[in-house]
């Protein structure tokens, strides 16, 4: 437990390095700003217990209940880019401020002491908001870990991992609020503004999802491969042995087991030849990549809805290669990977190639699937989409990563995985070898 507690410590520093990171600094920066001394420890301890809450405490129970935290994302929107104007518009700020002053009276006279913090609890409040609008982009440890909470309820050793990971966050985000005090206090009224503005666009795009592009266009100015590096410490085998044990959602046992009794399993009827497959999407391919077999491909279950398909199972779809796909439409790394994803399967659909789009969610408001049918008119989809809410897919396959790709063959077992961002010129010759494959016999 040691290894995966010190693992989701630095997977937590790591994050702030992330391009998904990047809309809530401003958020923090100004919401540090005001109050006394204390209120950059308050917004760091509010953000880290609220993300907490929702993605693993609570996280089974608005599950059951089918309650997200839209509402209050909203809400926590309206404030922060309030409090921005706040810094921006200092008059249209002390005019607000004499209005409701009979009102913060009766506030400080009911509270007493609480509200003599010097800051810190109005940090809280407003770092409760932060959290609630983070969406990180997590690595396997805490993708485990929230899956766990979600089909399962919290664990003591999930909530300690969680703990640990949001420490790891913490640091680096209170060194960035102690900063923007700093530069506002020091900076005078020019540097309030500049805070504030910085706020208010930061507000406007995570309401607005710009917010995604805004990632996105990060994410092409740098190294390839540079967001999957950051994850290298949980992809550790002994990181990894740590999370089989505390079992993130995994079904010891179920996941690719062959049952030798069904006929379809070894058939040998023939296959497309490669030279007369479709040209490739990459401009140039790997000239073999090593297939496996990693046993029979679940079936996939638990699912609430479909979109844009009929209900599918994989042993309907024998004579096919499927790719699994799990993903999320919050998911930083997902969004980066759905381009290759939609054009695979625009390229290899005539062939007999199709994907399957498992949607898990990550955080709450993930679960709710008007949310996810619009993000898939947002994001272009029209591959079939498989919404998972329940965690049943996704633990028959023992997976631990958003984005993850299980390669299925013509006779349903899983010949390759891939798991996060990158190698796709490796995963398109993949799905090409398979198309090439001999078929099941019938």
């Amino acid at each position: 437990m040691i290894i995966l507690l010190t693992a989701a410590f630095v997977a937590g520093l790591l994050t702030v390095l992330a391009p998904c990171t990047l809309p809530v600094v401003p958020l923090v920066l100004g919401s540090a700003a005001g109050g006394g001394a204390k209120r950059p420890l308050g917004v760091v301890i509010g953000f880290g217990s609220s993300f907490v809450m929702t993605a693993v405490v609570l996280a089974a129970a608005l599950a059951a209940l089918g309650l997200t935290t839209d509402r209050l994302r909203a809400l926590a929107v309206i404030g922060l880019a309030g409090l921005g104007l706040a810094l921006l518009l200092p008059h249209l700020a002390d005019r607000l401020a004499t209005r409701l002053a009979p009102t913060a009276d009766r506030a400080n006279r009911l509270l007493g002491p609480i509200a003599q913090t010097d800051g810190f609890t109005g940090g809280l409040a407003i770092g409760a908001g932060l959290g609630l609008l983070w969406a990180p982009c997590v690595g396997p440890i805490m993708a485990g870990v929230i899956a766990l909470a979600a089909s399962a309820g919290p664990s003591p050793e999930g909530v300690a991992v969680a703990l640990a990971y949001v420490a790891g966050v913490a640091l680096p985000m209170f060194m960035i609020a102690r900063w923007g005090r700093s530069v506002v206090r020091g900076g005078g009224p020019a540097g309030r503004r500049i805070v504030g503005a910085l706020m208010v666009a930061s507000a406007i795009a995570v309401a607005t999802g710009f917010d995604y592009q805004a990632q996105n266009a990060i994410a092409r100015l740098l190294p390839d491969g540079y967001t999957s590096s950051l994850y290298s410490v949980e992809k550790e085998p002994g990181v990894q042995d740590e999370l089989t044990r505390l079992g993130a959602g995994i079904r010891a046992g179920e996941a690719g087991s062959l049952d030798p009794t069904d006929p379809t399993s070894d058939g040998t009827a023939g296959g497309s030849s490669a030279a007369l497959l479709p040209k490739p999407v990459a401009s140039q391919l790997p000239a073999l990549v090593p297939l496996e077999e990693l046993g029979r491909a679940p079936e996939i279950r638990g699912i609430g809805a479909w979109i844009n398909s009929e209900p599918l199972t994989l042993s309907a779809l024998r004579g096919k290669v499927v790719l699994v796909h799990f993903w999320t439409f919050g998911c930083y790394n997902c969004r980066n990977v759905q381009p290759y994803v939609k054009a695979w399967y625009d390229r290899y659909e005539a062939a007999g190639f199709t994907v399957i789009g498992v949607h898990t969610p990550e955080l709450s408001f993930e679960r709710d699937l008007s949310n996810v049918r619009d993000a898939v008119v947002d994001q272009g989809v029209l591959f079939p989409v498989a919404f998972d809410p329940e965690y049943k897919t996704w633990s028959d396959y023992a997976n631990h990563y958003w984005p993850a790709f299980y390669f299925v063959d013509k006779a349903g077992q899983i010949r390759h995985e891939h798991f996060g961002e990158g190698d796709y010129e490796g995963s398109e010759q993949v799905i090409r070898q398979l198309l090439a494959e001999p078929g099941p016999a019938v």
